[in-house]
């Protein structure tokens, strides 16, 4: 049996608290100049440019849900999205991301918000990230699809602990980033703890522990233990068009629907019948094949149900897809994607905005 601190469980009471506690002990942000001659000048341009974008952990989900793979249900991670979305705020700094995370797949389920300060610090060793809280976080709730959320964002609208600052370095071909040992406390008596917020980051991937620790005996409190990360992949935008009864007097056509290839799906409704259909895409690295194991998977099936009516297998690098039963025709391409644009263009993180 499950046990009562269910993986969501364990994610909202450890974004809870750090919430509070900032409200006890934080100070607005400022913004500083980058140095001349700066060692860690190009990391920092690079670890902005792989952070910004759509993030998902639905693939090690799926994966620790396959009978096969033998993930105790506490041990499976909760479904994660992320988003990272570069803003200007050059009253906090010149790299400033808005962070909006939700769970089940679900965007009105947001559990985390957060403004996100990348800056050079070469006294460090590396790069810093400061994590900001907002006072007010509902004014900002769906900004990520909302512009101009930001247009007056003020210091005083957002609140920081330096203490829980989050420092990277570039590691082969990728960037690490940890806070530094035991220094981000709170809590009183006996649940006194302190977070420990690890974090891999590369062109395509995202893994992090995010998880509070006691300070008495170094026991887990709230979270994941350190070896077992959230492995969150970057998303690929799709456009689609949906048409039921194509080739009927009367088709009905939906168009501009998004879909992210990490899970993502939406609903339609044929409005002769009122019958709904989901469409869903998975791109998939499937860990039972060793030969061709990477594919998108793109699927229409009746709401509700798990046998797909049609489905396709593409190129993991696919810029566009289809599938035309009679019944209904459904395409999608790339977001960004005209016919010539190159695949290095269309994997940009600009591209997925």
């Amino acid at each position: 049996m499950p046990s009562d601190r269910t993986p969501m469980m364990r994610i909202l009471l450890l974004a809870l608290a750090l919430g509070l506690a900032c409200v006890l002990a934080c100070a607005p942000a400022a913004a500083t100049a980058a140095p001349e001659n700066d060692p860690f000048a190009r990391d920092l341009l690079v670890l902005t440019e792989w952070f910004e974008g759509e993030f998902d952990n639905e693939e090690q989900r799926w994966f620790q849900a396959d009978p096969r793979s033998a993930t105790p249900y506490d041990a499976r991670h909760a479904r994660l999205h992320t988003t990272h979305k570069r803003i200007k705020a050059p009253d906090f700094g010149e790299h400033v991301f808005y962070v909006e995370e939700y769970t089940e797949n679900n965007p009105e389920k947001v559990f985390r918000q957060r403004l996100v300060i990348f800056s050079s610090a070469p006294e460090a060793g590396g790069i810093r990230m400061r994590q900001g809280f907002f006072h007010e976080p509902e004014r900002f709730l769906g900004a990520p699809r909302k512009p101009g959320l930001f247009d007056d964002l003020k210091p005083s609208d957002a609140f920081f602990l330096d203490q829980c600052d989050v420092y990277w370095k570039r590691v082969a071909g990728q960037f690490e980033g940890g806070m530094r040992p035991k220094a981000c406390v709170f809590g009183e008596g006996g649940t006194r703890r302190y977070s420990v917020h690890n974090l891999h980051l590369s062109a395509t991937r995202y893994w992090r522990v995010d998880s509070t620790f006691l300070v008495a005996d170094d026991s887990l409190h709230i979270g994941m233990p350190v070896d077992q990360p959230f492995e969150l992949r970057r998303v690929k935008q799709f456009i689609c068009d949906f048409t039921f009864d194509p080739r009927g007097p009367e088709p009905q056509a939906i168009r501009n629907l998004r879909l992210h290839s990490q899970g993502g799906s939406f609903d339609v409704t044929r409005e002769r019948d009122g019958e709904q259909f989901t469409v869903l895409m998975r791109d998939k690295e499937y860990p039972y094949y060793s030969t061709r194991p990477d594919f998108i998977y793109f699927s229409i099936r009746r709401k509700g149900e798990l046998a797909s009516i049609v489905f396709t297998v593409n190129d993991p690098d696919s810029r566009s897809l289809a599938v035309n039963t009679g019944e209904f025709l459904a395409s999608c391409y790339r977001k960004g994607y005209e016919f010539r644009e190159s695949l290095e263009k269309l994997t940009h993180p600009a591209h997925n905005r």
